[in-house]
């Protein structure tokens, strides 16, 4: 089929939600980045990737609550279908038959892994070649297509599909954002996989950092550009909130003032730890991971002061 046209990849650390504006806006249903991520809980989203003695690897970003996702995509105002499954040859069959006519319809697609475990815009399909046309990060130096018997890399498959414009009641939209914020600062936002979450997770991060375990320096680069970035966009959430419910102004504020604060604690250590190299050796230096996890326990804290807020409005707000 021929691809899809005026439908593009927007940018985004996250990069669910990049594909998540992109397609919005593709539909004329255009949100900042900041209102999808706070919508969706991608702002608050936190875990701390661990395998066999290695701490921070960079599937953290995406090891979340995928089965809530069509509920939390919905509040930007799109109902949206999903298809989840094993990377098999019948779940593969499955997919590709669930997929195509999504596409044929013109609806471009989220999904998951295909030029690198990342997020892309599904964007067409070419049957006689046998593959997916996508947009990821990677698109523009090896090409749009993906075969389907290489797909996907890491033995799941995900896929979003936008269905149509959805009415969406403001108030339950931000009572929802908001217990979303707080659920994944509790460590509720993924599978029960022993994986550290939340604001915790931040913590043991601190831990790993002030003990002598390995500490993957790709993925510890990784992790904290994503989370900084998506905290700034929370903390810009929090604001727009604060402005649009003034009753709410006073604690959302205050949530959006600490979480500016995690967002500064966060800064010295892009610095220290800049993506993609991971600071080469800074990650194996007794002093800076001292210096670290300091930073993180900083974080840690303002995170649970925000949290505290946003209870607070919550309260409020239900009143």
């Amino acid at each position: 089929m021929p691809r899809i046209e005026g439908v593009t990849l927007a940018p985004n650390w996250t990069s669910a939600a990049g594909a998540l504006e992109g397609i919005l806006e593709f539909f004329d249903a255009a949100l900042p980045r900041h209102a999808i991520m706070g919508l969706t809980g991608h702002a608050w989203h936190f875990c701390l990737a661990t395998r066999e003695g290695v701490t921070a690897l960079p599937s953290g970003a995406t090891d979340l609550d995928w089965d809530a996702m069509t509920a939390r995509y919905a509040l930007t105002g799109y109902l949206w279908s999903r298809f989840a499954g094993p990377a098999t040859e019948e779940g593969r069959e499955a997919a590709i038959a669930w997929a195509t006519p999504h596409l044929d319809a013109g609806r471009p697609l989220i999904g998951w892994d295909f030029h690198l475990h990342e997020h892309a815009i599904i964007d067409g399909y070419d049957r006689a070649r046998a593959g997916f046309l996508v947009q990821d990060i990677l698109t523009e130096e090896v090409g749009p297509f993906v075969p389907w018997n290489a797909w996907p890399g890491l033995g799941h498959i995900e896929l979003f599909a936008p269905i149509a414009p959805v009415e969406v009641d403001p108030a339950e939209a931000v009572a929802s954002a908001l217990e979303t914020a707080l659920l994944c600062f509790e460590g509720g936002d993924g599978p029960e996989d022993g994986r550290p979450r939340g604001t915790a997770g931040i913590e043991a991060w601190a831990d790993a950092l002030d003990g002598e375990g390995e500490v993957d320096r790709a993925g510890n680069a990784y992790t904290l550009v994503v989370l900084q970035a998506a905290r700034a966009d929370g903390a810009a959430f929090l604001a727009d909130l604060a402005e649009s419910i003034p009753p709410l102004a006073e604690p959302l504020v205050k949530a959006k003032t600490a979480i500016d604060e995690q967002v500064k604690a966060l800064s010295p250590l892009i610095t220290l730890f800049p993506f993609p190299t991971g600071g080469h050796g800074n990650v194996n230096v007794p002093g800076l991971r001292r210096a670290a996890a300091m930073a993180l326990r900083r974080a840690a804290q303002h995170e649970r002061t925000a949290a505290a807020h946003i209870r607070e409005a919550l309260t409020l707000f239900e009143e």
